[in-house]
């Protein structure tokens, strides 16, 4: 006999079906030869501190235990719940008419430590085979048996995810114990290696939108007619076409004095759109979340796994935790016979050509799973979620061998005097893949004009326009921020090999938490720092821990880990060391606590909310009614900006540093810090903090609703901005 060991139970299913090991026993199945038993995911776990010692640990955390790090070695259990299927998984191993193992969890990093810690703790001495397949059919099910790897081959990702668990132990049990006990305020502090870099996204474009104050500029538009209609164009100023005061776009508006133009240029061009690349998981997470409102990333992936693992007759998607938006050439049949499946009785199914191109194919920019497709099997019967997801995933992989949507682009300059109008304009001429979405493509038609011909100048106005502030991060933005250690990248090519912060198979589970916690909120598809948030951001010292770049290069030496091209060794002693140091560096850092009372969450939504928010909501009538009053300037000087010298003035929006586009110092009238206490700053307290470095404040609220007086400093925090400090 041969036990195979599935992950879980539906896939134990798939599997004993096609092996027609049709006996049902309690907690496997058997037949034809096999035994297919299943995990629950992780049935193994770390011990908590308080097994090692119960004596020493139990009870309340003691800031003198920590830096905890176990001294002989790492310790493993079974948690109760899960201990029966533990029981029957090794008592099967014990069999004596087991000839060898395989091992058929899913196959990455987290898959492959399920099924080493089960065989460790359970001691197996049976010889151990793997089974490597992306998708769940019977096709892959009977290459993945031909084709057994031997467990030596598995040695350098199971090291992967034992460095992994054993890393995010160490941090989280330190760091949120320290963190809760010097900082917390009678409030639990989460700290984990993925959850600070992410929170510290949030902050930091939070604060850039804060801080933002939008410059007006000016274009000019031209209305002409012609013989076929009329259009519109902006004038240029070589590739310039914008102007920084209405005075100098009024100024080249005088200057033109002619009634008439000339059309001086055309150029038609002809332009193809591809469809866009295949699934990963982070790209489909971005494409449902933004287009259906019920879903979030977790929830994604967790119909992903339903629509891999399948329904006992085999999966209806390739491995979803992947990064990759190419396929393996290696799958190119694979791939030719599940289109064929598919495209059958779609309307546009002459259009659908199968072809082997470096736009789906290319086993370069593939790290280690390709990208999401269906497989051969056709499911007949998916809940509405499920529905949802899967047709996503097949109308995008049809897409990609379908002919490219084309356009004709055409541009016109129009001369006026010694001025030049540009216009645009843009119609779809061949659907191509566009068909498969079934969208009505908005056309930019131009009347019928020719190079030479003379207009009529109808009107040039100037527009006044406003630069608009970076967006809230969505889960599709953060989610690429994620992948891609906050850098600005667009290009789906772009494969960082490891680096990132957390894997696809972790992030949307990290954007649940961080709003769990309360760190991070999100209103409608956009997410925004919550007073605790800036609060634990710019008071927690580690801040290697919020450092993209930092756990980016934790998440390459992991992937190097996994790859052999890195030590497990000396990974975690770089760890424990970094541990050590830091967790002592919290131990004798002076003593600040976290405003941890600055929102409220309610455990039945999970929504935390800002206090200072819903006194905003409170107090809206109040502000319309003074907007007026309060929307005035004044030029006069309030004192010189601390950051460059220039001087500082009234503002709408507060006291802003003149020369406020280049050193960013301002103290804004809705500061939601000073909010907290029932403060606005005002003319006073800013020339005083401009001139004397600190204010004196009286009446202050405290949470309790207590009246109190205090200093306040307006200095910059260690990440660089501005914050206010209270000395009572």
């Amino acid at each position: 006999m041969k036990v195979i060991l599935a992950e879980k139970p539906s896939v134990a299913k798939t599997i004993a079906s096609f092996l027609k090991a049709n006996t049902r026993r309690d907690g496997y199945f058997e037949g034809n030869g096999y035994i297919v038993t299943y995990a629950f995911g992780h049935l193994v776990s770390l011990y908590d501190m308080k097994d090692y010692d119960k004596e020493k640990y139990s009870g309340s955390w003691k800031m003198a235990n920590f830096p905890f790090i176990p001294a002989d070695k790492f310790k493993f259990k079974v948690d109760d719940s899960k201990q029966k299927q533990f029981n029957i998984i090794k008592e099967l191993l014990n069999r004596d008419d087991v000839e060898y193992v395989i091992n058929a969890t899913d196959n990455d990093r987290e898959g492959e430590l399920i099924a080493f810690l089960i065989f460790l703790l359970a001691k197996n001495k049976k010889p151990v085979k793997r089974i490597l397949v992306n998708e769940w059919t019977p096709q892959d099910i009977t290459r993945g048996l031909e084709n057994l790897k031997d467990e030596e081959d598995m040695r350098n990702l199971q090291a992967a995810g034992y460095t992994r668990l054993i890393t995010d132990w160490l941090i989280g049990i330190n760091f949120t114990s320290v963190a809760t006990l010097k900082y917390g305020n009678g409030k639990l502090l989460n700290i984990g290696r993925v959850i600070l870099p992410t929170v510290k996204l949030v902050y930091d474009r939070d604060m850039e939108i804060r801080n933002f104050v939008p410059k007006t500029y000016f274009e000019i538009e031209g209305n002409f007619k012609c013989a076929n209609g009329t259009y519109k164009g902006k004038l240029i100023k070589g590739k310039e076409t914008k102007f920084d005061t209405e005075e100098e776009a009024m100024a080249v508006i005088d200057s033109i004095t002619s009634k008439n133009g000339v059309i001086s240029s055309k150029k038609v061009t002809k332009s193809k759109e591809y469809a866009p690349k295949l699934f990963s998981l982070t790209s489909l997470q971005g494409y449902i979340t933004s287009k259906y409102s019920h879903f979030t990333s977790d929830k994604v992936l967790n119909v992903c796994q339903s629509l891999y693992e399948g329904k006992g007759k085999g999966g209806y998607i390739t491995y979803p935790r992947t990064d990759s938006v190419y396929l393996e050439e290696s799958l190119t049949d694979k791939a030719s016979q599940t289109l064929n499946r598919l495209k059958h009785g779609l309307p546009y199914e002459d259009k659908i050509k199968f072809a082997k191109t470096k736009r789906v194919f290319d086993s370069s920019k593939v790290d280690s799973h390709s990208a999401i497709i269906p497989t051969y099997i056709v499911p007949n019967s998916l809940t509405p979620d499920e529905q949802i997801v899967y047709q996503a995933i097949k109308d995008r992989f049809i897409a990609n061998f379908m002919p490219p949507a084309e356009y004709e682009n055409t541009e016109i300059k129009t001369d006026v005097d010694d001025s030049v109008f540009l216009t645009k304009g843009k119609v779809l001429k061949v659907k191509g893949y566009l068909e498969v979405y079934n969208k009505e493509q908005k056309n930019d038609l131009l009347p019928s004009m020719e190079k030479g011909e003379n207009v009529e100048v109808l009107e040039i106005l100037p527009l006044k326009k406003q630069t608009t502030p970076p967006k809230y991060y969505t889960e599709d933005t953060l989610l690429k921020a994620m992948k891609n250690c906050g850098k600005n990248v667009d290009d789906e090519d772009l494969v960082l090999a490891g680096y990132s912060i957390g894997t696809s198979a972790t992030r949307g589970d990290v954007l649940k938490k961080i709003a769990q916690v309360g760190y991070v909120n999100k209103k409608g598809k956009s997410y925004y720092i919550t007073d605790l948030g800036i609060n634990l951001v710019e008071i927690f010292p580690v801040k290697d821990l919020f450092d993209v770049d930092y756990t980016g290069k934790l998440e390459k030496s992991l992937s190097d880990i996994q790859k052999g091209q890195f030590s497990r060794k000396e990974y975690l002693l770089n760890i424990m060391n970094f541990i050590v140091k830091n967790v002592n560096l919290i131990k004798y850092d002076a003593p600040k606590k976290i405003n941890t009372d600055a929102y409220v969450y309610d455990p039945k939504t999970k929504k935390s909310t800002s206090k200072s928010q819903l006194e905003a909501k409170s107090a809206k009538a109040a502000k319309a009614s003074s907007k007026k009053s309060s929307s005035k300037t004044d030029n006069t000087s309030l004192g010189k900006c601390p950051v460059c010298g220039s001087d500082v003035v009234e503002t709408e929006k507060g006291f802003l540093c003149t020369n406020y586009q280049t050193c960013k110092y301002g103290i804004f009238k809705d500061d939601k810090y000073l909010a907290l206490f029932k403060k606005k700053p005002n003319k006073t307290m800013v020339k005083s903090i401009l001139k004397k470095g600190e204010a004196k404040v009286k009446s202050l609220t405290d949470k309790n609703g207590n009246k109190f007086d205090a200093i306040l400093t307006y200095q910059k925090n260690q990440n660089g901005y501005f914050s206010w400090f209270i000395k009572r």
